[in-house]
């Protein structure tokens, strides 16, 4: 039997347990506000207002992606209901590039202990980087459409220090993907309007002017041209060379240093060195000095940084910031290994970072990194402080909860509008298959993407097993069984390390 043809019996639209990827999984979307949600979610996602620390370990299938999507559709429907107390949510998935950045290779076999380079820094480098982006992304689109045009009135009449420290933030995090640099810092130097009449290389430049005038009335008065011409030419030139050295040589030399520390301290963001040299000319030498300038060794100055950022969106309505870390098992480099995971990700567990106030990092990581912990000693948590930081040390599904989800699943997939003796998961089985019966199934199964792969393996066993001459649309027990012990086995097989998927 085809499946087509069981799936059109039952009136699915199609089989609700073919996804195994949260992200592709088109049901999961339809059911994601309905309330289907592991029984931890809420500790996990706290007060979106005022946002704390949470710690998730579990094994792939068991929905950490699920979750960080749910989470930011919740986070979504809380920025809507209350418009004055919103948190920004910043997305920490993409690791690809932190990566290539930090670690400085892109060998996937590059040895884990490269990955001991990776600080603090760069993970807070990141993530106001990724806010920053954004913030400017909207403010460059300033005609297509209401909300990019109602942030730039509100930028324009932010305080001075606010425009101040969005210029500076973008000088040193704006990392652009669909536009250049340069054009998105000609728009933004618009609203800002921080800039220097004269920055420090158009002083170099006059300068230079004023020396050469100088020297070439000099020139003329030697070979005896002496007149008011050539005296005016020494007096203007001079005074032209006084006033942009005495202006403008010692910003011209600072700003170069300043070009250096930037780009050598902020690893994450790519710096075209003339255009950054360019940027740090348009700010008043008195205005930049009294910046946080990133230092090695210093993260200070990063906690400045944040702060300034945290500053400025709540004058955009925003009351906090939300991070969702999620896929660091992902990135080529790491390709799953323990403990190059282990170097990426155990700079964030610091203290200060987890308790910031305003800031809430939601880390969803793999079971591999939970067994790493446990292998930490007690410096490590003092430092880390876990005990405040809403642990779930292994993120675990009874039968019961599979079943409700595998429930909605299939409620999710029936046609509307049409009748259909199909109203639970039960209904697929004959008589002789109780509802404990799948429960206990789906409690050998651990985990969502491990109970869907057992669902779609009876529907497929069964149609191979059913003839399209004589179709039997009722799954029998035998067929349950059989495909239970070879899944659990799977299932076990996989904690052992065994089994690839």
């Amino acid at each position: 039997m085809k499946i087509e043809t069981f799936l059109r019996h039952w009136r699915l639209s199609k089989n609700p347990f073919v996804a195994e990827e949260a992200r592709d999984d088109d049901v999961y979307h339809r059911i994601m506000n309905d309330g289907i949600a592991h029984p931890e979610f809420e500790k996990i996602f706290g007060r979106p207002d005022r946002p704390s620390a949470s710690v998730v370990f579990g094994e792939k299938g068991s929905g950490k992606t699920a979750l960080r999507l749910l989470m930011e559709q919740r986070l979504k429907e809380f920025n809507e209901e209350h418009p004055d107390s919103k948190t920004w949510i910043v997305r920490y998935d993409d690791w690809n590039h932190f990566v290539d950045r930090t670690v400085g290779a892109e060998d996937a076999s590059v040895d884990p202990e490269r990955f001991t380079k990776i600080r603090l820094q760069d993970h807070l480098d990141k993530i106001i980087s990724m806010v920053v982006t954004e913030i400017v992304d909207a403010a460059s689109r300033t005609s297509s459409s209401k909300v990019a045009r109602e942030l730039v009135k509100t930028l324009r009449r932010m305080p001075r220090q606010h425009r101040l420290d969005l210029a500076y933030l973008t000088v040193l995090y704006d990392q652009p993907s669909l536009s250049t640099r340069s054009e998105r810092w000609r728009k933004l130097s618009k609203i800002t309007k921080v800039n220097q009449i004269l920055p420090p290389i158009q002083l170099m430049y006059l300068f230079g002017g004023g020396l050469m005038l100088t020297l070439i009335s000099l020139l003329a008065v030697s070979g005896g041209m002496v007149d008011l011409w050539t005296l005016a030419g020494i007096a203007l030139g001079g005074l032209v060379a006084f006033l942009s050295g005495w202006f403008g040589i010692g910003s011209f030399f600072s700003n170069l240093r300043r070009r250096k520390k930037i780009s050598e301290e902020i690893k994450v963001v790519d710096q075209p060195l003339p255009l950054l040299f360019q940027q740090l000319g348009t700010f008043k030498a008195s205005e930049l000095d009294s910046l946080p300038m990133p230092q090695k060794g210093d993260q200070d100055s990063r906690y400045e940084l944040l702060g300034r950022l945290q500053r400025l969106i709540r004058g955009l309505g925003f009351v906090s910031m939300t991070v969702l870390v999620d896929r660091v098992d992902e990135p080529s480099m790491v390709n799953g290994n323990s403990r190059k995971m282990r170097n990426l990700i155990w700079p964030l567990f610091t203290h200060k970072v987890l308790q910031q106030d305003g800031l809430g990092i939601k880390m969803l990581l793999p079971i591999e990194l939970g067994y790493e912990l446990k292998r930490e000693d007690a410096d490590f948590f003092m430092g880390a402080r876990l005990d405040k930081g809403n642990l779930i040390e292994r993120l675990e599904w009874t039968g019961v909860n599979l079943y409700d989800i595998c429930n909605h699943r299939v409620e999710a997939v029936c046609d509307e509008g049409t009748e259909s003796d199909l109203t639970k998961l039960h209904d697929l089985f004959d008589d002789s298959v109780s509802v404990q019966d799948l429960v206990d199934a789906l409690d050998q199964m651990k985990q969502p993407r491990d109970a869907f792969k057992f669902l779609y393996e009876i529907i497929i066993q069964h149609c191979k097993g059913s003839t399209d001459a004589d179709p039997v649309f009722l799954i029998p027990k035998l067929t349950l069984e059989q495909v239970r012990r070879h899944q659990s086995q799977r299932v076990q097989d996989l904690s052992r390390g065994y089994s690839a998927a």
